[in-house]
C-alpha cells in the first residue's frame, strides 16, 4: 500500500504551500519549518523519491531551476551565500521521500526551525517571485 506523499499533494495544489515558482515539471515553495528566511524547496512535480529515480535530465533541470532561486535570494532578499543541497535517503537526512532540493540563504534572519508564519512567508515568496518572473 503506497502512502499518501506530501509534496505531490503541494504539487497538485491539495496542500497548502507557499509557492514561489511553478512550471511544468517543478514546483518551488517555501519549508514550512525552514533553518533561514527564504529557506525553498524545488521539488519535481512528478513522483520522484530521490535523484537515483530521476532521470539525469530531470536532476539537472532541478539544479538549473535551484540556481535560479539561489540568484533571486542574492537579489531579493539580501542574501551573502547559498547552501545548495539534496539529501538521499533516510540516512542522509531526508525527511519526506519525495525528490526534492533545498534552497538555503545566508546573512538573511535565522528562523532556527521554527513554523513559517504564513504572513511573512507571503511577504518573502512575493520579492522571490518578483526576481523569477
Amino acid at each position: 500500500m503506497q502512502t499518501y506523499c506530501v509534496f505531490c499533494g503541494i504539487a497538485r495544489h491539495e496542500r497548502d504551500a507557499v509557492t514561489v515558482y511553478e512550471n511544468e515539471e517543478f514546483i518551488v515553495f517555501l519549508d514550512k519549518y525552514p533553518l533561514t528566511l527564504g529557506h525553498a524547496l524545488v521539488a519535481p512535480k512528478k513522483h520522484y523519491t530521490n535523484i537515483f529515480d530521476m532521470p539525469e535530465e530531470a536532476a539537472a533541470r532541478a539544479f538549473v531551476l535551484a540556481k535560479k532561486v539561489a540568484a533571486a535570494q542574492l537579489k531579493a532578499l539580501g542574501a551573502k551565500g547559498v547552501r545548495i543541497v539534496m539529501n538521499n535517503g533516510r540516512e542522509a537526512g531526508q525527511e519526506i521521500m519525495h525528490a526534492h532540493v533545498h534552497v538555503i540563504p545566508y546573512g538573511v534572519p535565522h528562523l532556527g526551525r521554527r513554523e513559517l508564519d504564513r504572513e511573512e512567508g507571503e511577504r518573502v515568496a512575493s520579492l522571490l517571485r518578483r526576481e523569477l518572473a
